[in-house]
């Protein structure tokens, strides 16, 4: 006979997980996957434009909606409901032998809908991108084309590279015997 552990997802630190812990936040992460997986089934839901098809997994149901006898066209083991419209969302249930199957709608139907899956979402983006990257590109090299190469940069005659500046001719050489000779006008050492 196998002995049965119980596991208690208790911390002992602030901050840090052991092993246990660990192992208790995964068990509890791949089960409430699981049971997200399995309460989530639109194979038992078909929609083509305007009509809805609701199919039960059993055999000749009895159909109801809030418990009424729905609007639509019960087949073998589906309801058909056609012009479907925002009066038809509801609880539906179907009752074969002592199973009960529970159907809520609230959908929004058109006529020449298109069902886009992610894939096609995906391409659409990305092409998206590549269109946009096209345009800038073609943007760039008109502006490069129309601009053409900046012009060579001459040096002015006489001047060597490096060489200091010419001095502006709106300022007058300093002349010793002109100068000023006042108290600041000179630069005096202390010895």
């Amino acid at each position: 006979m196998l002995g049965r552990r119980t596991w208690t997802c208790r911390r002992t630190e602030r901050g840090k997980m052991n092993g246990r812990e660990l192992t208790c936040l995964l068990l509890l992460f791949a089960v409430a996957v699981h049971a997200d997986d399995s309460s989530f089934d639109t194979s038992n839901l078909y929609i083509d434009g305007t009509t809805v098809t609701l199919t039960c997994p059993g055999e000749s149901p009895k159909w109801t909606k809030d418990g009424k006898t729905p609007d639509g066209e019960p087949t073998e083991n589906a309801l058909m409901i056609s012009n479907y419209k925002d009066t038809h969302n509801g609880l539906y249930n179907c009752t074969t032998g002592d199973k009960t199957y529970y159907f809520y709608t609230k959908l929004k139907v058109c006529e020449g809908c298109v069902d886009l899956d992610m894939g096609w979402a995906t391409m659409i983006v990305i092409g998206d991108i590549l269109v946009t990257l096209g345009v800038i590109l073609i943007v760039y090299l008109c502006a490069k084309k129309k601009a053409g190469p900046a012009p060579r940069q001459r040096a002015t005659p006489g001047r060597q590279a490096g060489a200091p500046p010419p001095p502006n001719p709106d300022y007058q050489v300093l002349n010793p015997a002109t100068r000023s000779r006042d108290v600041y006008a000179e630069a005096v050492r202390k010895h």
